[in-house]
């Protein structure tokens, strides 16, 4: 006879579809196209985990904000499973312990809330970043809350450059001042990259 192997905690994928109000054919799409990754198999069953359950959380929330699956994909592609454990179980510590920071992040569009109203990260591109940070070592709290630092200092500052633009423009549109922020942005990622490339010098070549 066999041994007896107990269940695995996670869910199949009949109760995630339940969960997350998803049909159990899209996720399975959703893992075709590598925006969810695979389950845990045990024996002839698969189950998924609290992170494959943010993840499509994660996408649902895309969606109802207008982005296509190909906008999803380029924007959380590069996210791991791992990754988003270990930012997610950052964001409860800093809820938890460091509450001043999450206010700031909240303040400067970082955070937002979950269905649970429990703080999350809505700017994939942040996400992307704190999750390939991890993977390097970097703790993702520290992250987080040097992220909400350097933003307090450089919001007064994008302040001022834009409000000296206005004064020397008249003002101008809300397309052109889209194109205006746009280029401002560009220059201080341009700006950001040489001084990193002078900072971590003895780093990895051509990674920034």
């Amino acid at each position: 006879m066999k041994p007896f192997s107990p269940r695995p905690a996670g869910y199949t994928i009949e109760e995630l579809s339940t969960i997350v109000g998803m049909s159990a054919r899209n996720i399975r799409a959703h893992q075709t196209r590598g925006l969810l990754a695979p389950p845990v198999r045990h024996g002839r069953s698969a189950y998924y985990g609290p992170a494959h359950l943010r993840r499509l959380r994660r996408i649902t929330m895309l969606q109802k904000q207008g982005f296509n699956l190909v906008s999803i994909a380029a924007m959380l592609g590069t996210t791991t499973v791992d990754g988003a454990e270990r930012l997610d179980a950052a964001m409860a510590d800093i809820a938890r312990d460091q509450p001043a920071v999450v206010r700031c992040l909240e303040r400067h569009g970082v955070l937002g809330r979950d269905d649970t109203g429990a703080p999350s990260v809505v700017r994939p591109s942040v996400s992307r970043a704190v999750a390939e940070l991890a993977g390097a070592g970097v703790p993702p709290a520290a992250v987080l809350r040097f992220l909400g630092q350097f933003m307090d200092r450089v919001a007064p500052l994008a302040g001022e450059q834009l409000a000296a633009l206005k004064a020397q423009t008249g003002g101008v549109s809300g397309a052109l001042s889209a194109c205006f922020a746009e280029l401002l942005v560009s220059a201080f990622r341009t700006t950001v990259e040489n001084a990193a490339e002078v900072t971590f010098a003895d780093g990895e070549p051509g990674r920034r």
